[in-house]
């Protein structure tokens, strides 16, 4: 994957190249880094789509049960990339619910560097959630090559909704960061964030989500919560030896 990135820079003309995922093992995660590593070859973005993204066109059960929650995920993932100490290569893009302004700010304090809105610009567009993304019979004319359906969705009308989403939720986002007295995104960090975690204890993401130290990952010993996916992960394979990890109980 790592050879082929670097293929499709080439051919391309060197135009930006990356990949998105959803976490699954975060060995897969690791042997992706380790293979970049060991190449010298590197994304320029990854996307990060939490497990509570999805269409209608996915079975339910994919939807509520596969994949790492995205805050989870991308806290994961912005530290596996400074542990290896290739952050600096690569831009993290959070994927997964994006719908306000402060889900913005929340991904960027987690280290993404830009977020994705798919559902919240769906619904600006008219989408009502009924769940037949893939049945070609999408009562609102969003995701249907159906004629009649289709022209319930009168683009003259609903790009100034979509439009005035975007310009709204950005701003929203921007008075936001003007108000904890950041100047711009990379201004950001996980202690800006907090959340309550039980009726009577509230924790900054930086309390669940300490940062791990730049280069941590490039020799022993690895950080604690590491060491699983480090051991059973391989930079030729995304396939993990759970073996190994058994053996080591």
């Amino acid at each position: 994957m790592v050879e082929f990135i670097r293929k499709l820079r080439d051919i391309s003309g060197g135009k930006p190249v990356g990949f998105k995922l959803c976490i699954g093992h975060k060995s897969e995660f690791t042997a992706i880094c380790k293979a970049m590593v060991s190449k010298g070859i590197y994304a320029d973005f990854i996307t990060v789509d939490g497990g509570e993204g999805g269409t209608g066109a996915a079975p339910m059960e994919f939807s509520d049960a596969v994949g790492m929650p995205l805050r989870d995920a991308l806290a994961f993932v912005y530290d596996a990339l400074s542990g290896f100490g290739i952050k600096k290569h690569i831009k993290i893009i959070a994927s997964g619910k994006v719908t306000s302004g402060f889900d913005i700010v929340k991904h960027f304090a987690m280290g993404a560097d830009l977020c994705n809105s798919a559902r919240g610009m769906m619904m600006a567009l008219g989408c009502i959630q009924a769940l037949e993304c893939n049945t070609n019979t999408c009562p609102t004319g969003v995701a249907t090559q159906n004629p009649n359906l289709a022209q319930g969705l009168v683009v003259s009308h609903k790009k100034v909704r979509v439009a005035n989403f975007h310009s709204e939720t950005v701003k929203s986002a921007v008075e936001m960061m003007a108000a904890a007295g950041v100047r711009n995104p990379g201004e950001l960090h996980r202690c800006h964030i907090h959340r309550r975690i039980s009726p009577n204890l509230i924790e900054s993401y930086f309390d669940t989500f300490p940062y791990i130290p730049s280069g941590s990952l490039l020799k022993e010993p690895y950080p604690e919560k590491y060491e699983a996916p480090m051991m059973i992960s391989r930079e030729d394979t995304f396939v993990a030896d759970f073996g190994q990890l058994l053996a080591n109980k």
